[in-house]
């Protein structure tokens, strides 16, 4: 992996899939005997067990890794079963809450269409956004999770965690509708807020470094170009992201920055703010985002990563027409050499896991010849 984004390589591509945890949620059983509920109690051995299971099923050449609670929560914290219902209880007993599965698909968001603004003012600001340094977070236990996949999987695999860019953190806290008034009614706060969320942020990326990460995927959403216009894009988006991949940068780490939807007519914005990878959806909707555009426009300035797409060919096109594309998506990467091959969306709930392994087999097959 550090390969194909630093240097470039001529054969061998790596193969990762985007967003493992939604595959892994969706597809729990084909990976694992542990208990759904580990996830909530965060047993990290049995996590760690959990994410070896996939890495044995899935075989993909990254592992994902995220913040966990605090050490003192997880030693409080536990989960037990009354007639067939699940609670996450603590050591007291007194502190009840009951869990359930993860639907297939995941959860609808609830924040789209808020009704009140978390944020109304510059001082909701200071009172709703606190900045922990990262000493702190490491010393509380948040990043042990993090830790213990480094020690696993650090000398075999890119370990990446996940961030937002600032610009789609929030969202949350206005809701849709009022975050994109409030670019026109108050930029102020607007720009208030993404400051606190950079600085917060930034020291989530220390604290990262500070483990030993590999590398951070950088998701933006709602920024695409039927969203936001190119010229709000560039005063509340790019500012925000270039500081945030600059960070990363000077911290030693790999940068992969996936922004999604139609990024026709500012992919060469997101280029200048130099990530070291730049992952893209799939066409969809009403947009068209094809590899060998991408290749062109990004011409080796970054490592970029194959967009199969997800949702139709890799769940149900025929065995030859994923072939074909792996195919096609690997002969534009050996332009360059500075590619990776992967998906433009997380897998679907209806694919099954032999196919994300035909998938996997396929393009390892077609990258070594």
């Amino acid at each position: 992996m550090l390969a194909a984004i630093t240097d470039g390589l001529s054969e061998g591509y790596p193969v990762v899939i985007p967003y493992a945890d939604i595959f892994l949620r969706d597809h729990w059983a084909d990976m694992t005997d542990k208990p759904w509920w580990v996830q909530n109690c965060w047993d990290i051995e049995a996590r760690l067990a959990v994410e070896e299971g996939f890495q044995r099923k899935v075989g993909i050449d990254w592992v994902e890794a995220h913040m966990c609670p605090p050490e003192h929560w997880r030693s409080d914290h536990s989960v037990k079963v009354q007639r067939g219902r699940f609670f996450l209880v603590d050591s007291s007993g007194e502190t009840i809450t009951e869990i359930s599965r993860p639907p297939l698909g995941g959860s609808i968001l609830k924040w789209p269409s808020l009704q009140e603004p978390v944020i109304r003012t510059v001082e909701d600001v200071d009172t709703q956004i606190r900045t922990t340094k990262a000493e702190e977070l490491i010393d509380s236990g948040r990043l042990d999770y993090i830790e213990a996949v480094m020690d696993k999987y650090g000398s075999e695999r890119l370990v990446v965690c996940p961030v937002a860019s600032p610009f789609w953190e929030i969202y949350p806290y206005f809701g849709i509708k009022r975050t994109l008034l409030n670019l026109f009614q108050n930029p102020g706060l607007i720009r208030c807020l993404l400051e606190k969320l950079l600085a917060r942020g930034l020291e989530y990326l220390r604290a990262c470094a500070a483990v030993g990460v590999d590398g951070i995927w950088v998701e933006e959403c709602l920024t695409s170009a039927d969203i936001i216009s190119r010229s709000s894009y560039e005063r509340f988006v790019l500012p925000y992201v270039k500081r945030q991949i600059s960070e990363i940068r000077q911290l030693g780490m790999k940068s992969i920055y996936y922004p999604c939807g139609d990024v026709r007519d500012r992919l060469e914005l997101m280029i200048e703010v130099r990530p070291d990878c730049i992952s893209l959806e799939e066409s969809k909707k009403s947009f068209q985002i094809d590899i060998d555009w991408i290749d062109k426009t990004v011409a080796g300035r970054a490592c970029i990563f194959g967009n199969l797409d997800a949702v139709w060919l890799l769940r149900s096109g025929s065995q030859s027409e994923l072939k074909k594309e792996v195919r096609r998506q690997i002969e534009v990467g050996r332009n360059y050499g500075r590619f990776v091959m992967s998906l433009g969306s997380p897998v679907t709930p209806e694919t099954p896991l032999s196919r994300v392994k035909e998938y996997v087999e396929t393009a390892r097959q077609i990258a070594g010849s």
